[in-house]
């Protein structure tokens, strides 16, 4: 008591006050979220958990400082040691063939995934950091319900712009055919003009295009007709059920919001390439970024460690009252926000419908200034003025809106959506491993000498097979050949794709049932899991 003075001197002295990098505060609201959970584990408590944004805190003049976290060294080469050295986990429990497994793959957990020691447990941090994500994502707007419901709007999308279910599940099938390294918005539009024609084509002239499809590489080793697509890596078939059946894994009450869960498909998510940087961020950041790409190609066409991931995001979205395939669309536009530190640039359905609507305003106020208006876009939706302009004028004036349009000299004077897709923040915004410069291997720069050129004409290239002038009245044909950026590697999904929708009785069910029978749920090893 008789320093009672001292005290209230003390307490009329200023508040401490705390500065917060954006890093640092994603660190605090990581901590608050992984408090919070373990609270309502042990005391059984309800509500959502508490979350900071820069808007709560007393913004703050602050000069640049270096991220120390990201530069300790000595973290890094500890991490480097865990996953790449002698023994490691790379070693270990890296992505690999497996055989004679003591249950079918398909009805493993994430549990039996890393009790089997074939995968690479992925940290509770990280699980805890999904959970984060998902509380980042209410508070930025209507974010949370446009990253939740990504594939529900798309499957409304095709219902919508389709005729019938036959004509919705092809379109369904075609995106997930030409998604593998395409910004979402250009996908659509590719997906959109290949729809268009096979559309065109079946009811015109099936049968050429019957003929067309087995000029496709590879036919030459198969039987007509023959399935050979949605095979081989789970990513696209996977991407292709939560597109055209967003309800095979369960269902949500639109009045209560209970959900009903169908266990037998829970595994069924999009695992990509965004997803394994959030799954193994700390493996990322001990190797350089040559070593990333290589291992994340691994882990995405491994089945073992495909289906683990898929497995723990079905653990995880049913604690959080979610899809899988919901909370996977949330990580992934999460990711995308915080590689970029932009929540306008999480690639919603929205925000790639923008885009492609960006790209027909474009091309319509050049064509304007030329008088060669047909009507106006705001009356139509995206892939009305896709297909009206198709209608109207043809394939050769429609793909403006994915080229753009040069004058004389090549310069684009309206961007299309591929040039519009290809704009924006580049690289990543997370650090890989550099080596140190002693370890760096310096080799010795060999000339190859030049063969000499005999004399004569040069000897033509053999045509592309699909590129045959024999199938050029075909649709199709103008399609694959002038408006698709990379055919190659996606043949056969295009084949499969096709040929279904050829028959008049395809729909949703019978997609569902062929991309289901292209693996073997009993199978015991990775080799015997794809048919």
């Amino acid at each position: 008591m008789e320093n009672w003075r001292s005290h209230l001197k003390e307490a009329e002295r200023p508040t401490k006050s705390f500065m917060f990098s954006e890093d640092e505060l994603k660190a605090l609201n990581k901590s608050v979220a992984r408090i919070t959970s373990m609270a309502k584990k042990i005391l059984g408590a309800e509500g959502a958990i508490p979350y900071l944004t820069p808007r709560d805190l007393e913004a703050a003049e602050l000069e640049p400082q270096r991220m120390v976290a990201e530069d300790n060294d000595a973290e890094v080469t500890d991490l480097r040691q865990r996953y790449h050295g002698p023994g490691g986990e790379l070693e270990k429990s890296g992505p690999r063939a497996v055989k004679d497994l003591e249950k079918p793959i398909s009805r493993m957990s994430a549990r039996d995934f890393e009790a089997s020691g074939y995968v690479m447990k992925v940290p509770e941090e990280v699980l805890e950091d999904f959970r984060t994500m998902v509380e980042e994502t209410k508070h930025m707007g209507d974010l949370y319900e446009q990253a939740r419901d990504w594939y529900h709007d798309i499957r409304g999308l095709l219902d919508q712009e389709t005729k019938s279910d036959r004509d919705s599940a092809l379109l369904g099938m075609l995106i997930a055919t030409y998604s593998p390294r395409a910004k979402f918005a250009l996908n659509l539009s590719e997906a959109s003009f290949m729809f268009k024609a096979v559309q065109m084509d079946a009811k015109e002239n099936p049968n050429l295009l019957k003929k067309y499809l087995e000029t496709f590489p590879g036919s030459e080793k198969r039987t007509p007709g023959e399935s050979r697509g949605f095979t081989n890596a789970s990513k696209v078939p996977n991407f292709t059920l939560n597109l055209v059946a967003p309800e095979l894994s369960g269902s949500r009450d639109k009045e209560t919001g209970e959900m009903k869960y169908d266990d037998m498909f829970m595994w069924n998510s999009t695992i990509d390439t965004w997803m394994i940087d959030a799954f193994y961020p700390l493996l990322k950041r001990s190797s350089t970024s040559k070593e990333w790409e290589g291992i994340k190609g691994k882990l995405m066409s491994n089945v073992i460690s495909y289906r683990y991931m898929a497995q723990l995001v079905a653990q995880e979205a049913k604690g959080l009252n979610l899809l899988p395939h919901e909370l996977q669309a949330i990580v992934w536009v999460s990711m995308q926000i915080r590689q970029t530190g932009d929540s306008s640039l999480g690639v919603t359905t929205e925000f790639a419908t923008n885009q492609i609507k960006e790209a027909i305003e474009n091309i319509k106020l050049i064509n304007r200034r030329l008088g060669q208006v047909h009507g106006e876009f705001e009356d139509k939706t995206w892939l009305q003025e896709f297909f009206d302009e198709i209608d109207t004028n043809g394939f050769e004036s429609a793909e403006k809106y994915l080229l753009g349009i040069k004058d004389e000299k090549g310069k684009v004077t309206a961007s299309g959506v591929r040039s519009i897709t290809s704009k924006g923040k580049k690289g990543s915004a997370f650090k890989y491993y550099e080596p140190p410069e002693d370890d760096i291997e310096i080799k010795p720069t060999v000339k190859k000498k030049k063969k000499p050129i005999a004399p004569g004409a040069p000897v033509p290239k053999a045509p592309k097979s699909y590129a045959n002038p024999e199938y050029s009245e075909l649709n199709t044909h103008y399609v694959m050949n002038n408006i698709i950026q990379m055919p190659t590697g996606k043949f056969n999904n295009l084949y499969d794709s096709i040929t279904l929708y050829l028959d008049p009785e395809f729909s949703t069910q019978k997609a569902v049932d062929h991309i289901l029978g292209r693996f073997d749920p009993e199978a015991t090893s990775t080799k015997g899991y794809f048919r």
